[in-house]
């Protein structure tokens, strides 16, 4: 290499940069980038440019019409994302200097970081020979080894072209079926777009089918039966069950059979009264034996995202983009943990002694984890070939803690998310938890109840969650002498407890992340479920951002802890399978393109024969979409009963709705025609066949579940036909009732502030939808004399004016009630928010609202003297603690004439009221 010649390195984020760098050593950093005797170092921030959307190739594409549709580009094109010019010109510059001799890729070892790195490699123009260096792990060692070992670049090209296929792939489908679909099924009266894509509408798919088992269940009536029994030492109870009892086998995974039916449920009242005559008749000879088994829970592996953020739902609630928010602070803002984006649980093998590093830092100081590390490194880690393993390391390693310590007291979710990862990592290193389970079956007659009971023998990893071994066991031996032996029991007595069937349980994010992440299993093609079975549909990165973008698309909401698919979503993926192009809303669609990149990453398949079936396959999506009618998707379906209102026609599923055979299809309605029709839409629920098919045959039906918009509250009312309206609520007789039950008026807690923002005394409530608080009374008018004057003639004197002013009225009161919804802007809003809000007048900024585009936003919530609320923004750079201003050079003065009437027409977006945001 020529002494005065450099490479040019091009990381994929900061932190990279700054690890080779102090690596390689002798850098000295200049501004963004670092710069030694051989190299210069620069960054990326992830994916710098995003591919031209159809109106910016063709001004003709701004209107959607299905004439111009497929749009299928000869070239695909990139422009600069957001805010990503400067760092793109950056680089560039760099590339372009006359002692640069060539660049390196040292963007992540993987098909995205490969892309990123050939996006900027191509749009910069770059003619310049490329080296590669493929890291998967960042110790020092092992990257001066790689720099060491550099291969060229076009080693690397059908990785490259794997690369953009997928992200081109997507681009087609995307673009092609949403403006497909958006034309055939968007009316005067729907607005917005019917978003498809290849990984959000399998997704859709998966909630919107376990929304319509859960709608379609009926509870129905079952037994559990509990007997009652002593030995001489204790007392215990055990649960009947059929010990001849086959789980049954139901066809397309149809949970409703497999939910229904379990071993320990008596559906029948003869069947009840047979095992109690039974045990009755039997009960003075009773028997029973017991086994004790030690079993072992093994530790806990270290977490991947998709585990980070499963766990952080399960545990807290904590929405999957929350959690990837917060793990983003602990890496970017306080350097506490190691990169979150990735999927791996494992890490390199050459990182024990870091690993050891880490824990010994940790032990140092006293805190609740010190003790587990101080173990740790006295008896040696455990589990290490569940920790350190490079063939399960891709892009990026595990999420670990770096070793440091907050520089800051952290709190809320920060908090939260730091002390799942630390335990976790400690954990990992530990002794198994030792568990002694015991399983007493007792014997009356022909009949069998079960107790079942576990110990913590030996904590274990579970030390490190505050278990401890249980001194005495939750269950006595049933024959100290003689363990195995069936040993008489006295029968004490015995308790029918009925019950009722539930349905399938709605998916919670953790759920729906586990499912996107091992969504092979129900895939029939093996080829294809081998493909899935490691990456599953969506990346760690992307899947939280897929549930929330279903979310602003208004396919799916949140219903408490839940999500459920909404009408629109589950009309989306029923419309998709009756055209039929149901692929869209398939994962063996992911599969099979996956499949054909992975076979181009091996040189099997060429870049223009997997485009050119992607193509012919966009073009398929798009004649079957625009030439589909909507009374022949369902015309196999049968009728789902007889017309209620004229008593001729049937009633007849459609898109819309289920309405009369003998309906026309304009609004006006002739002699020999019906206007009966039901929505498929009540109070944010559902209407399926299975309720019409029901208040079609009995009239009255229910009690069914409904909601409110946000999901925070729920009410169950019964239905009734209505001529006009379809179906109506109505009481359990069938009277029309005129609105739902009203939950808004329930007070589940009171507290009365004495002293608040506005001077006064005020009660806060919470309700099921809001926060309120009755502030004490109000002058309605002050008093005349602090009022601004009426205007005057230009006659009137100065004194005349004085005399007026002095003249007082009597005050008028009123109560004042300030309401804050407990879900504002996509977000939950805690009582503690809103006593700050009242005590003080604002709520501490707040970072995660969400706009009605789905667009984050920060601000805090200000207390208007008439009780409203309004919003006064802040920069989200700056709370989370990023450099807004300071260092970036001053624009020119052209420039900064045109930036100040931005400025000048922003300010009043500043402060926005409720209403209008």
């Amino acid at each position: 290499m020529d002494k005065a010649s450099k490479w040019l390195v091009v990381t994929e984020k900061p932190s990279v940069a700054g690890d080779l760098a102090k690596a390689l050593g002798g850098f000295e950093k200049k501004g963004d980038h670092y710069e030694s005797p051989k190299y210069y170092i620069t960054w990326a921030v992830g994916h710098l440019l995003e591919l031209l959307e159809p109106e910016e190739l063709d001004p003709k594409y701004k209107r959607w019409l299905l004439q111009d549709l497929p749009i299928l580009p000869q070239e695909f094109q990139y422009k600069p994302k957001k805010g990503q010019t400067e760092r793109l010109n950056h680089i560039k510059s760099l590339a372009k200097k006359s002692d640069v001799t060539g660049i390196i890729n040292a963007c992540d070892a993987g098909r995205e970081g490969e892309l990123i790195f050939r996006e900027i490699y191509d749009y910069c123009g770059i003619n310049k020979t490329f080296k590669r260096i493929w890291l998967q792990s960042m110790t020092p060692e092992a990257i001066r080894k790689e720099f060491q070992t550099l291969k060229s670049g076009h080693d690397y090209d059908n990785l490259g072209d794997a690369a953009r296929c997928r992200a081109e792939s997507d681009w087609l489908i995307g673009m092609n079926a949403t403006r497909a679909v958006t034309k055939r099924l968007k009316t005067r009266n729907t607005k917005g777009v019917w978003s498809v894509g290849r990984v959000q509408t399998p997704t859709l798919a998966l909630i919107a089918k376990r929304e319509l088992d859960y709608l379609k269940h009926r509870p129905e009536p079952y037994f559990n039966l509990e007997g009652r029994f002593s030995t001489p030492t204790h007392e215990y109870s055990g649960l009947w069950y059929d010990p001849k009892f086959k789980k049954p086998q139901a066809a397309d995974d149809d949970e409703s059979i497999i939910s229904r039916e379990k071993e320990d449920r008596i559906f029948s009242q003869q069947k009840l009264d047979e095992i109690l005559k039974n045990f009755n008749d039997n009960k003075s000879q009773a028997k029973a034996s017991e086994t004790r088994k030690e079993s072992k829970e093994i530790a806990p592996q270290l977490f991947d995202l998709t585990l980070l953020q499963r766990e952080a739902n399960r545990k807290f609630g904590m929405p999957a983009s929350r959690t990837l928010q917060a793990a983003q602070r602990l890496y970017e803002k306080h350097k506490l943990l190691t990169y979150p984006r990735t999927d791996s649980r494992y890490l390199p093998e050459d990182y024990v002694e870091n690993v050891k590093n880490i824990l010994k830092e940790y032990s140092a100081i006293p805190t609740e984890y010190s003790k587990a590390c101080q173990k740790i490194l006295k008896h040696g880690m455990l589990n290490k070939d569940r920790v350190f393993n490079n063939k399960h390391v891709s892009d990026h390693f595990a999420i670990i803690p770096t070793g440091q310590f907050p520089s800051e007291k952290l709190d809320g979710d920060d908090a939260r998310i730091f002390d799942l990862v630390l335990k976790r990592f400690i954990a990992a290193f530990m002794p198994h938890a030792i568990w002694a389970k015991v399983e007493r079956i007792t014997f009356v007659g022909e009949q069998n109840f079960r107790t079942r009971v576990q110990d913590l023998q030996e904590p274990g990893w579970r030390e490190v969650y505050g278990l401890d071994s249980e001194e005495e066991s939750k269950l006595p031996k049933l024959n100290e002498k003689n363990p195995d032996a069936l040993t008489p029991v006295q029968t004490e007595g015995v308790d029918p407890i009925q019950n009722a069937t539930k349905p399938p349980p709605r998916y919670t994010e953790a759920k729906l992340l586990s499912l996107m992440e091992h969504c092979g299993k129900s895939v029939v093609d093996e080829e294809i479920a081998e493909v899935l079975k490691d990456k599953g549909i969506g990346t760690p990165a992307t899947r939280a951002d897929i549930i929330e973008n279903l979310i602003s698309k208004e396919y799916v909401s949140r219903y408490g802890k839940a999500l459920r698919a909404t009408s629109k979503g589950i009309r989306l993926v029923d419309v998709l399978s009756r055209i039929p192009i149901d692929i869209l809303s398939k994962v063996d669609l992911t599969g099979e393109i996956e499949a054909g990149l992975r076979k181009m990453e091996k040189g099997q398949e060429k870049r223009s024969e997997f485009m050119q079936n992607m193509f012919d396959f966009t073009s398929t999506i798009v004649d079957k979409a625009r030439s589909f009618e909507y009374d022949a998707i369902y015309k196999n379906d049968p009728p789902l009963g007889s017309c209620p209102v004229c008593k001729i026609g049937k009633v007849n599923e459609g898109f819309w709705g289920y309405k009369c055979s003998r309906a026309g299809n304009s609004k006006e309605v002739t002699p020999d025609q019906c206007s009966f029709i039901i929505w498929k839409e009540k109070n944010q629920r559902y209407i399926d066949r299975s309720v019409v098919e029901e208040v079609l045959q009995k009239q009255i039906v229910g009690p069914f579940e409904f909601s409110n918009s946000t999901g925070t509250s729920h009410y169950d009312e019964f239905l009734t036909i209505s001529p006009q309206k379809g179906i109506i609520f109505c009481t359990e007789k069938g009277e029309a009732k005129e609105s739902a039950t009203g939950y808004d008026a329930v007070v589940l807690h009171e507290e009365l502030l004495s002293e608040t923002f506005l001077k006064m005394p005020g009660t806060v409530k919470v309700t099921e939808m809001a926060y309120l608080c009755e502030f004490g009374n109000l002058p309605t008018e002050a008093p005349e004399e602090i009022n601004k004057p009426k205007r005057k003639s230009k006659k009137a004197s100065s004194e005349d004016t004085e005399k007026k002013k002095k003249v007082t009225k009597p005050k008028k009161v009123k109560r004042l009630i300030s309401r804050m919804p407990r879900i504002l802007c996509g977000r939950e809003m805690s009582l503690d928010d809103y006593k700050s809000f009242i005590l003080t007048g604002s709520t501490p900024p707040i970072s995660d609202f969400k706009s009605k585009k789905g667009r984050p936003f920060a601000a805090a919530l200000h207390l208007k003297e008439n009780g409203n609320f309004e919003f006064k923004f802040v920069s989200r750079k700056a709370l989370l603690g990023e450099d807004t201003s300071e260092n970036k050079p001053k624009k020119t003065a052209k420039k900064a004439t045109s930036k100040a009437k931005v400025v000048k027409k922003s300010k009043k977006a500043d402060s926005l009221s409720e209403t209008e945001v």
